[in-house]
């Protein structure tokens, strides 16, 4: 048995593997050495360096491929093979590069505006939105590629990339439920409608948004449940964004009381209980009686505070504080039911 042909691939394969570890080796400790200075470069190469093994490894392999003087149907499967191999590297380092790029960008942005909480949601929405494109995009031209590379296929792939009719076919499933998403996801995030963080009120229910993304929202519910909506429920939906432009707000608390009841009083329980929370945030607060149209007063507390979870506790302390007093100072204040009865007495029998 002639082991001459079979000694020669290994050879060829050893060699081409052993030059990519080296010649990786060597640009892997250059760029540590300089990311001990350079804290972006260590980071980014952290990032990129698998993707350029895998480059630097399948092109070795391929050469070596090529040096073979033998031509046998192995070595041309094993030459296709690692031509694809060689452009989903490529691919992915351009795709690792171009979203390293982003998230520095992303890092420098969010830092700029380090006193504009809401300017920075926005931010960090759109380039995470920026980000899954990217993804996506990189996705499609890689299969592209590859495709490409079968000469029966290269003729159609050729085809449909040039021409138009790329464009009507998007188009034409665009009307379908699943780019419908797509679109709306986009929409969301370049329209400011809703960032990552904002407090949106939707079904009834407070909820933080928590991710954005192409097709789906991700809300936390106070619970600590997860509602996942999609993001043509955003744009054909109304909903309340409660800081869309800040997080500040004016709670209403509402008592239904007796006609007896003691304003001036109740006025200043409210205001103590206001100041002592250390929750009110300036802004506004009063007690206003709403209505009188029955046999009750429909009296209205109204408190500002920073954000919403400093409104709903401020809110619940000041509704039980003032619950307390009524019941303590002014029990005569409680909804009282009356009834009135009339009638000739003297005629009702003994």
């Amino acid at each position: 048995m002639d082991l001459g042909p079979t000694l020669n691939w290994i050879i060829v394969l050893a060699s081409s593997v052993v030059a990519a570890l080296v010649l990786l080796l060597v640009v892997n400790l250059v760029l540590r050495r300089i990311g001990r200075r350079t804290v972006a470069i260590d980071r980014a190469w952290r990032r990129i360096r698998r993707p350029v093994a895998g480059l630097l490894l399948t092109t070795a392999l391929r050469i070596g491929f090529g040096g073979l003087t033998d031509p046998s149907t192995l070595r041309d499967i094993g030459m296709h093979v690692l031509l694809i191999a060689i452009i989903v590297c490529a691919v992915w380092l351009v795709a690792v590069f171009v979203l390293v790029w982003l998230a520095h960008a992303q890092y420098r942005v969010v830092a700029r505006m380090a006193g504009d909480a809401r300017a920075a949601r926005r931010a960090q929405t759109q380039m995470q939105l920026i980000r899954r494109i990217v993804n996506a995009a990189f996705v499609v031209v890689g299969a592209a590629l590859v495709l490409l590379t079968f000469p029966g296929v290269e003729q159609i792939g050729t085809t449909i990339l040039a021409s138009a009719g790329l464009l009507s076919v998007v188009l034409g499933i665009a009307a379908q439920s699943s780019l419908g998403n797509l679109f709306a996801g986009i929409q969301l995030a370049f329209t400011d409608a809703i960032r990552i963080g904002d407090i949106v009120e939707v079904d009834g229910t407070w909820a933080t948004v928590e991710d954005i993304t192409l097709t789906y929202v991700v809300v936390n519910i106070w619970t600590g449940q997860h509602k996942v909506l999609p993001s043509t429920f955003f744009t054909t939906t109304p909903f309340i964004n409660w800081s869309r432009d800040d997080e500040s707000l004016t709670g209403l608390i509402y008592f239904s009381l007796d006609w007896r009841v003691d304003l001036a009083g109740f006025r200043a329980e409210f205001d103590r209980l206001v100041d002592a929370s250390g929750l009110w945030d300036g802004r506004s607060r009063g007690v206003r009686v709403t209505d009188s149209a029955t046999d009750r007063l429909t009296v209205r507390a109204t408190v500002s505070t920073a954000n919403t979870d400093d409104d709903w506790v401020l809110r619940c302390d000041v509704r039980e504080g003032l619950a307390t007093w009524l019941r303590e100072h002014n029990p005569e204040a409680l909804p009282t039911q009356r009834v009135l009865m009339s009638g000739d007495d003297a005629a009702r029998p003994a």
